[in-house]
């Protein structure tokens, strides 16, 4: 076992994705993957809480997860386009290399998550929390951080344009070697930041 998710390594020869839970296999070696991808959409409708999910490598388009208790996931390297995460809380969930497009993360509760190396395109993240989370090299794009609490979070080595970070909670944030072009930090405590 490896990590914090209680799953292990796909059966499939030199596959390096976890198994999903009660399979051998992850999602792209099981058989009939459309459909058991179509079963867990459907099981957001009908349970809110979520943990351990290992879902890798897939697109996402038009999900709503709103409201969703998600707990210790892995979403690593996933395509999300028009998804829905309003008012989700993502505890400890990984969402390295990752694209959102046009996704609306508006009061998000997203502590102790991993987005490094993820790109957001038009995504709002407007009252999101993100304390003590990773968005290391980070490309943003056209987002808006408005409201949120950015508490010791890394943007490390991110490369921010037309993203604004209004009337945020910036203590301790990490921007160190960030290249940034038509940022705002309007009314936000950047002081409290590290960019040097």
């Amino acid at each position: 076992m490896k990590g914090m998710f209680s799953t292990h390594d796909c059966s499939v020869a030199d596959c390096q994705r976890f198994a999903l839970k009660e399979s051998d296999k992850c999602l792209q070696h099981t058989p009939q993957n459309e459909k058991v991808l179509k079963s867990f959409i459907d099981s957001l409708k009908t349970s809110r809480r979520h943990s351990d999910i290992v879902l890798t490598d897939t697109k996402l388009k038009g999900v709503d997860f709103s409201n969703i208790n998600l707990t210790t996931c892995d979403f690593g390297r996933c395509i999300f386009e028009d998804v829905n995460f309003k008012n989700a809380k993502m505890e400890a969930c990984f969402f390295d290399f990752c694209i959102f497009e046009n996704c609306n993360m508006d009061g998000c509760d997203a502590r102790h998550s991993v987005f490094a190396g993820s790109k957001l395109i038009k995504a709002n993240m407007t009252n999101t929390l993100l304390i003590y989370s990773n968005l290391m090299g980070l490309d943003a794009r056209y987002c808006d951080f408005t409201s949120s609490d950015l508490y010791r979070s890394n943007f490390c080595s991110s490369h921010l344009h037309n993203v604004q970070f209004i009337d945020c909670n910036m203590k301790g944030a990490d921007f160190r070697f960030t290249h940034r072009s038509e940022v705002s930090f309007k009314y936000s405590n950047f002081e409290e930041a590290i960019f040097i």
